[in-house]
């Protein structure tokens, strides 16, 4: 039974049942401030939820990209 646990992304499993999120940047627009296209949709998904709370505009978000860039693997 642990194996199984352990084998879920819990990331996806966090997200079951919500609605996606429209993102708030196109891939070309994280392309020029230098994200690799490896990196795009995760850094897409980061921004979308921290754009959901209303809390951040447009530019903070932009300038939390890089820094979200950094730390995925």
């Amino acid at each position: 039974m642990a194996r199984f646990v352990w084998s879920i992304d819990p990331l996806a499993v966090t997200r079951l049942g919500q609605e996606p999120q429209d993102t708030p940047f196109t891939p070309g627009e994280l392309t020029r401030i230098g994200i690799p296209a490896r990196k795009i949709p995760r850094v897409q998904a980061e921004l979308a939820r921290l754009a959901a709370d209303g809390q951040l505009d447009r530019r903070a978000l932009l300038a939390l990209a890089p820094e979200i860039a950094r730390q995925l693997l």
